[in-house]
């Protein structure tokens, strides 16, 4: 069933995703974050859900890091540059919170099925 709260809040989902993939980040980059900002708000505001919140909470961290002049430079692991371990943490965050939407939808599918179901069995 199409919940629009859910179609919108994967809609900024993919937005966020494209944004991510097609700007690595690595330096400071005030156009990307204030297109990441406005986007994480949307995705935030979109459900309501706690859960969702968190996630998105956690992009904007990783977001302000990436997107700054040296921050990502602590992240720093081995052979993996900053600005790559933290895009993948958003791109991890990302898909917890499409994970998230997906339960949503599921829990609010569930009464139907149930009922739909009981519809069968009395047939």
């Amino acid at each position: 069933m199409p919940y629009q709260d859910l179609d919108g809040a994967r809609a900024h989902y993919h937005a966020l995703r494209g944004l991510i993939i097609h700007h690595p980040g690595g330096w400071r980059d005030e156009i990307v974050l204030r297109k990441l900002d406005s986007t994480c708000r949307a995705a935030a505001d979109a459900t309501g859900d706690r859960e969702c919140r968190k996630h998105i909470g956690a992009i904007e961290d990783y977001c302000q890091e990436l997107y700054s002049a040296a921050g990502h430079l602590k992240w720093a692991h081995g052979h993996t540059s900053g600005a790559d371990y933290l895009r993948l943490q958003i791109l991890r965050e990302l898909d917890a919170f499409n994970d998230r939407l997906s339960v949503i939808e599921a829990a609010r599918d569930a009464p139907v099925r149930m009922e739909s179901g009981a519809d069968d069995l009395r047939g």
